[in-house]
């Protein structure tokens, strides 16, 4: 990075891809961990709130330590470390593996913080990178009085499967019933009708 683009960013400020560190600390950790959740972003240590640069010289133990605050999120965090002059960049891409937590918990970058996440938003994130998924998803509204035998038998029939196990295990073993009770995917197959 030159000196005209760390100007610039300067004067901008922090903002949704980049925050500002004097050094780095333990609250390091839920800065990358927002990023990790949300678009991804960059670290500068050495910069002050404002936008001033103060310089330090980032040590291989410094730079260590970063790395292990990274290592240590759930799951770990692939970062990138970038020295330009006196300023340390933390590169963190956006997750592939979301939601990403630290030790203070689950962060999400909003505007130019991170936002610790309430449990409504962590599992709207999980929901939307696909963790968890619809039909895996239990039924509250199901009764076994809705459930329509000629369906179960007639996929019985097309995937060739005999008939010698209980129904509610053979349900169990193609992993449409479960202890909470019937799956969205086992009630779109085997309903009279929708719920």
């Amino acid at each position: 990075m030159n000196t005209k683009e760390l100007e610039f960013i300067c004067t901008e400020g922090e903002g949704q891809y980049i925050e500002f560190k004097e050094r780095p600390d333990r609250s390091l950790a839920s800065e990358m961990v927002a990023f990790a959740n949300a678009g991804g972003g960059k670290i500068f240590i050495s910069i002050t709130d404002a936008g001033q640069p103060i310089g330090f010289e980032a040590t291989n133990r410094q730079k260590s330590q970063v790395q292990d605050l990274a290592n240590n999120c759930d799951p770990p965090l692939l970062i990138g470390l970038v020295q330009s002059g006196n300023i340390l960049i933390v590169e963190v891409k956006e997750g592939k593996n979301k939601p990403y937590k630290c030790r203070e918990g689950f962060f999400i970058r909003i505007g130019p913080n991170a936002q610790k996440m309430s449990r409504d938003q962590i599992l709207e994130l999980c929901i939307k990178d696909g963790k968890i998924r619809f039909d895996e998803q239990v039924c509250a509204e199901f009764d076994f009085k809705d459930f329509d035998d000629d369906k179960f038998d007639s996929y019985m029939k097309l995937a060739h499967i005999t008939n010698t196990l209980d129904k509610k295990d053979i349900l169990a073993n193609i992993h449409v019933l479960t202890d909470e009770g019937m799956t969205n995917a086992g009630v779109l197959f085997f309903c009279k009708k929708a719920i």
